[in-house]
């Protein structure tokens, strides 16, 4: 096993960001209608009638998305941990991952959409419809996630080769 390697973990880290960010934005995706309506809408609306028939319909609907994060940290820990373990990297590399990630959804990052409103000038410059953004950002931040995290475990794809001849 190798010692604690700070490179990998904030590449790890900066890969879990993407892949959680990416896992709601499919799930935004899959209920852009209702999250629309939701958070543009008030309840006297058309849509929120039709949308959130009951009080309870509409307390139900964002647990059910923010559910997602908590899928999306379970898949990027399990990811992380296989990866080190197949890399021999010390499973503390995993353990600092998973806590600093808790400390992260603590505080409500993914919640408040703070890192959704660092890259809306991507996704709008694709298309102005919501739904579109969602799936496009979606699939964007998940696979960018996925390879962020694929490239963390290699050690010489970031490193300066010092070539020397020797005669």
């Amino acid at each position: 096993m190798k010692e604690l390697n700070f490179r990998v973990i904030l590449l790890q880290l900066l890969g879990m960001i993407f892949l959680i960010h990416g896992t709601l934005q499919l799930r935004f995706y899959t209920v852009a209608e209702e999250f629309i309506c939701a958070t543009t809408h008030n309840n006297k609306s058309e849509c929120w009638n039709r949308l959130f028939p009951s009080k309870e319909a509409f307390f139900d609907f964002w647990p059910s998305i923010y559910v997602w994060i908590f899928l999306g940290l379970i898949a990027g820990i399990l990811l992380v941990s296989f990866l080190n373990w197949k890399h021999k990297f010390s499973s503390l590399n995993t353990i600092l991952v998973a806590i600093v990630m808790y400390i992260i959804l603590r505080l409500k990052f993914f919640r408040r959409g703070v890192f959704s409103r660092l890259f809306d000038f991507f996704v709008s410059a694709f298309s102005d419809d919501f739904v579109i953004q969602f799936i496009i950002g979606g699939i964007t931040f998940t696979l960018l996630g996925l390879l962020i995290l694929w490239f963390s475990v290699k050690p010489n794809l970031f490193a300066v080769k010092n070539e020397t001849k020797s005669n």
